[in-house]
């Protein structure tokens, strides 16, 4: 179950980041860890990975050079086979992935930073029922969409929420936390809105 389910995130991001599906060679026994917190690079089409920041259009030799000096790199294989991309983790813990990374004609194409991996099965349902959502007003409004992030406090309540705008309907991903008398309670919303 483990091995199906890491396979499942890592298809699943780079369908997200790419549109195609992906998974590493030989990598299908492994757990994923959460990755470092990495911070983000201002510099328009890059992210900074642990000091080496990587740039859409760079020298694939240069990158790999760079990239090899500090993390683990293992080729990865897309189910169309045409992409040349790399799972990024740490040296001393190979489980904790770092991101991915893909060339095409010896540049740079598109890198990832993972955030978060998680396989506890709330999360991986939740994931699904994003990504069907998505799909599901993709297929009706089409691909282009506005996003609108939000933080309100009131004390007793706060939200933290971030919402997809596809014309009249609307991608809602709240979190909210309540202080009562039990304490401290915190949900997750992710729902689907007409407004």
């Amino acid at each position: 179950m483990k091995q199906r389910l890491h396979v499942l995130w890592i298809a699943l991001l780079i369908t997200l980041t790419s549109g195609s599906s992906a998974k590493p060679v030989g990598a299908n026994d492994r757990t994923l860890a959460p990755a470092p917190t990495r911070r983000i690079s201002t510099e328009q089409g890059s992210l900074e990975l642990s000091g080496v920041n990587v740039k859409k259009g760079d020298l694939q030799e240069i990158v790999m050079k760079r990239l090899s000096r500090l993390y683990e790199l293992q080729k990865m294989r897309s189910v169309q086979g045409e992409e040349d991309s790399w799972l990024i983790s740490e040296k001393v813990d190979t489980d904790n992935y770092v991101g991915v990374v893909s060339f095409a004609e010896g540049k740079v194409r598109r890198v990832a930073r993972f955030r978060k991996w998680t396989q506890d099965d709330d999360s991986v349902e939740l994931a699904q029922r994003l990504c069907d959502l998505l799909d599901k007003l993709t297929t009706e409004r089409g691909h282009q969409a506005s996003i609108e992030a939000r933080s309100t406090d009131s004390g007793a309540v706060s939200v933290r929420g971030v919402e997809l705008v596809f014309g009249d309907k609307r991608v809602s991903f709240n979190i909210i936390r309540r202080n009562g008398a039990e304490g401290e309670q915190k949900e997750v919303h992710l729902d689907e809105v007409v407004q």
